[in-house]
């Protein structure tokens, strides 16, 4: 059966698109960081529902080279306070994986930050 119409990604825009055009413009001034905020937390919603459970799955994709399948992110932060990684050849790899995962759910909700984050590396490191 198909999805009724407007989809909950078509009703977050346009209310993104109202506050935008009708509210903000109309609000006082100290207002504006709250619609500011509204907007934000509607794009990355927007983001969330794009996404469809992708991050849980890349999550536990990433978890499955470290740890026993069905292992959850609570085993694997058990395993890192026990000491597990510390000294291991999987140490490197375990520091991979949380800055992948890190990156993933930045650019769920917030990838402007991670943008100007990646510009500031490069222009630090000479790229």
């Amino acid at each position: 059966m198909d999805r009724d119409q407007p989809s909950t990604i078509d009703l977050l825009r346009a209310a993104a698109d109202a506050m935008k055009v009708d509210i903000l413009p109309n609000l006082a001034p100290e207002k504006h960081l709250d619609a500011l905020m509204i907007l934000s937390i509607i794009a990355a919603a927007e983001r969330d529902l794009a996404d469809a459970g992708g991050l849980d799955a890349r999550q536990k994709e990433r978890l499955s080279t470290l740890l026993p399948p069905g292992s959850t992110p609570k085993d694997l932060c058990a395993a890192i306070r026990r000491g597990d990684f510390d000294g291991s050849e999987e140490f490197q790899r375990l520091q991979a994986i949380l800055l992948e995962d890190a990156r993933d759910r930045l650019m769920l909700v917030n990838p402007k930050y991670l943008a100007a984050a990646d510009a500031d590396t490069a222009e630090y490191s000479g790229g």
